[in-house]
C-alpha cells in the first residue's frame, strides 16, 4: 500500500502592517491613554488647522506710509531749533490723523461713500471672518469693533513715519479703501488748517473791519460837514481871512498914527476928516472880518473846531487801522507757519499674495494656549486629589 503524502499549501508569512496603519495604531493608542490631552489639545488644534488651511478666506493687506509736516519742518536745522514748536504742531496733527483713521467718523465716511459694509461681506468670505458673522451683532458698534481689527494706523518706530494698513478679502479693495482713508485724512488736515487760520486771523480781521467801518462813517460825516457848510478845508480857508484881518488892523494902526500926527502938527488940516473916514471904513471891515471868523454859528471858528475834531478822530482811526493791519499781517504769517500738510511717502499698494491669516503663527499660538490650559488643568486636578487624600 503506497502511502500518499498529502500536499499542503505553504503557509504565507504574516503581512507587515503599513507605515500609515502603524502610525494610526500608535495615534489611537496614544489618544486612548491620554483622553484629556486629546480632548483639550489635539482635537482643537486639528480642527483649527483644518479651518486655517481649508476654510479661512485669504485676506490682503494694503500698506501706505505717510507723514504730517508743517511749513516749519521745511526750514533749516538752525531755524528749526529756534522754532521748537513746529515739531509739536506736527506731532499733534499726526496723532490726530491716526486717531481719525481709526474713528467712527472715518468708518461712517467709508460706509456712505465707498460701501465698506459690502467690502467686509463678499460672497467668497468664510462664515467666521466676514461681517456680519454668527458670533457678532449686526449693529454699528459691532461693526466698529470689526473695523478697528482691519484698519490700523500707527507710527513705525524705525522710520518715525505713520503706517496705514488695510486688510480686506480682495487686494484691489484693500488698496481702494486705503486711498479713500488717505483722501479723507487730507480733507481733515485742510479743515484743521481752515479752523486754525480762522482762529488766528478772525479776531484781527474783525478789528480791521470794525476800524474800516468807523473810518467810513467818519468820512461820511466829513463829507456831510463840507456839503452843509459849503467848505472844503476850514483851516486852509481861514488863512486868507486871518491875513486880511491882520492887514486891516495894520492899516488902522497906520492911519490912526497919521491922524494923531496931523492933529498935533496941523489941527486945521482938511486931511483929518479924510483920515477919520478911512479909520471908520477900516473898522467896519474889521468887524466884518471878525464876524466871518468868530461871533456866531455861521462864523469860521465854530466850523473849524468841528472840522478839527473830525480830522483828529480820522487821524487816530488811521493810526489804529495801521496798527491793526500790522497785527493782521503778523497773524497771517503765523497761520502760514502753522499750516500742516499730509505727505504720502508711499502710495497704497495692491498686494500680490494674502498675508492673513498667518497659519504657522496662529497654530503656534493656539497650541501654546491650549497646551498651557491643559497643563494648568492637570495641576489643578492633581492638587485637588492631594488635598482630598490628606
Amino acid at each position: 500500500m503506497i502511502n500518499q503524502v498529502e500536499e499542503r499549501e505553504p503557509i504565507a508569512p504574516p503581512t507587515q502592517p503599513s507605515s500609515f496603519s502603524r502610525i494610526m495604531f500608535l495615534f489611537v493608542n496614544f489618544i486612548k491613554n491620554r483622553p484629556a490631552l486629546a480632548l483639550f489639545v489635539i482635537f482643537p488644534n486639528i480642527l483649527f488647522f483644518i479651518y486655517l488651511s481649508c476654510i479661512a478666506s485669504p485676506q490682503y493687506i494694503s500698506e501706505a506710509h505717510f507723514m504730517v509736516r508743517s511749513e516749519r519742518s521745511q526750514s533749516t536745522p538752525l531755524s528749526m531749533l529756534l522754532q521748537a514748536g513746529g515739531e509739536t504742531i506736527t506731532s499733534e496733527n499726526t496723532y490726530a490723523v491716526q486717531d481719525y483713521m481709526m474713528s467712527r467718523d472715518a468708518m461712517n465716511t467709508l460706509l456712505k461713500k465707498h460701501n465698506l459694509d459690502k467690502v467686509f461681506n463678499p460672497p467668497h468670505a468664510d462664515f467666521i471672518s466676514r461681517y456680519p458673522n454668527f458670533y457678532s451683532r449686526n449693529d454699528k458698534e459691532s461693526f466698529y469693533r470689526y473695523y478697528k481689527k482691519h484698519i490700523k494706523a500707527e507710527i513705525d518706530a524705525d522710520t518715525s513715519l505713520s503706517v496705514l494698513r488695510v486688510r480686506t478679502f480682495n487686494a484691489a479693495e484693500s488698496q481702494r479703501i486705503a486711498k479713500a482713508l488717505l483722501t479723507a485724512s487730507e480733507s481733515l488736515i485742510n479743515d484743521i488748517n481752515t479752523r486754525q487760520r480762522q482762529n488766528l486771523i478772525g479776531a484781527a480781521q474783525k478789528e480791521v473791519d470794525e476800524s474800516l467801518k468807523q473810518l467810513q462813517q467818519l468820512q461820511l460825516k466829513l463829507a456831510t460837514f463840507r456839503n452843509t457848510n459849503a467848505v472844503i478845508d476850514p483851516e486852509k480857508q481861514s488863512i486868507p481871512l486871518v491875513s486880511n484881518k491882520y492887514a486891516l488892523q495894520a492899516m488902522q494902526t497906520a492911519t490912526q498914527m497919521q491922524l494923531d500926527q496931523t492933529l498935533k502938527t496941523t489941527p486945521d488940516s482938511p486931511s483929518i476928516a479924510v483920515y477919520r473916514h478911512q479909520i471908520a471904513i477900516i473898522q467896519q471891515e474889521l468887524k466884518r472880518a471878525s464876524a466871518q471868523l468868530t461871533g456866531n454859528a455861521e462864523s469860521l471858528v465854530p466850523k473849524l473846531t468841528e472840522f478839527d475834531s473830525l480830522t483828529i478822530q480820522r487821524q487816530l482811526l488811521e493810526k489804529v487801522l495801521i496798527s491793526e493791519v500790522g497785527s493782521l499781517e503778523a497773524a497771517k504769517a503765523q497761520a502760514d507757519r502753522q499750516m500742516v500738510f499730509l505727505e504720502e511717502v508711499t502710495q497704497p499698494d495692491a498686494p500680490d499674495y494674502p498675508e492673513y491669516p498667518p497659519t504657522a503663527v496662529f497654530m503656534a499660538v493656539f497650541f501654546a494656549a491650549t497646551y498651557g490650559l491643559y497643563i494648568m488643568g492637570r495641576l489643578l486636578v492633581a492638587g485637588a486629589r492631594e488635598h482630598k487624600i490628606t
